[in-house]
């Protein structure tokens, strides 16, 4: 059979292999679990749907059509958008947890972690200028 969507394909290649590595694992380690089993089965179904869908023509097309929809792209433009506007936050508030409670039970560990999550929060500002400064002098 022919291969229509290739990154499909390798995201199903990806997913089956990661769900016999997951089985192989779960009997060496003699561990299987229904939690496991349903990572397993979920891991295998999607696996197989994905390099399905990339083997016919049809439903290929339609993937890429709606890849290259305008309105997909505008959706998923505000939506990565929305994630690193939310992910600033969620770093800023971890900073400030961490940092209260590392000055109340007087813990370097907290401090420390307080410090990386801060770092982040530093990094995602300067990349969120640098990117206004860059999209700002394409217009």
């Amino acid at each position: 059979m022919k291969i229509y969507n290739k990154g499909y394909f390798i995201s199903g290649i990806v997913m089956v292999l990661l769900g016999v590595l997951n089985l192989g694992l779960g009997i060496a380690r003699k561990d299987l679990d229904i939690s496991l089993g349903l990572l397993l089965v979920g891991l295998f179904a999607l696996g197989v749907h994905f390099i399905y869908r990339s083997m016919n023509k049809k439903l290929s097309t339609v993937d890429k059509i709606e890849k290259m929809d305008e309105r997909n792209q505008f959706v998923l433009l505000k939506n990565r958008s929305s994630a690193f506007q939310i992910q600033k936050y969620v770093y800023l508030g971890l900073t400030t947890v961490c940092l209260v409670v590392a000055a109340i039970q007087d813990s370097k560990m907290f401090e420390y972690i307080g410090t990386g999550f801060g770092l982040a929060f530093v990094i995602s500002l300067f990349l969120d200028i640098a990117t206004f400064i860059y999209f700002e002098s394409k217009n």
